[in-house]
């Protein structure tokens, strides 16, 4: 028997968008990545199982769908990797709070 494959949620993308938005390090930066290319993974494998007819798996897409879902997550890992991250200690020294008594 075929085993049912999770059907990608519809929610992804903007998801993955709305994380890329509030990138604010490199932690973020990293986490967001991975899971937007672990996520794409999965959308390359669903497509390559439709190619080739698996009787394996039963995947909850179609090929059209999977490739809009691919170029929307390639476009997002791409504007994720855009993203600048700026040094903290490069940051201008107006907006420092010094502790009471060292306001100068």
């Amino acid at each position: 028997m075929a085993e049912k494959l999770k059907r990608i949620p519809t929610d992804l993308v903007p998801y993955i968008q709305i994380e890329a938005e509030a990138i604010r390090d490199a932690n973020d930066k990293m986490i967001i990545s991975s899971y937007c290319l672990s996520k794409l993974e999965t959308v390359e494998w669903y497509i390559q199982l439709l190619e080739v007819g698996s009787e394996k798996y039963v995947v909850p897409h179609n090929k059209p769908y999977l490739e809009t879902i691919r170029s929307q997550l390639l476009a997002c890992h791409k504007k994720i990797m855009s993203v600048k991250i700026t040094n903290p200690n490069d940051r201008s020294i107006i907006g420092i709070k010094y502790p009471p008594g060292y306001e100068g």
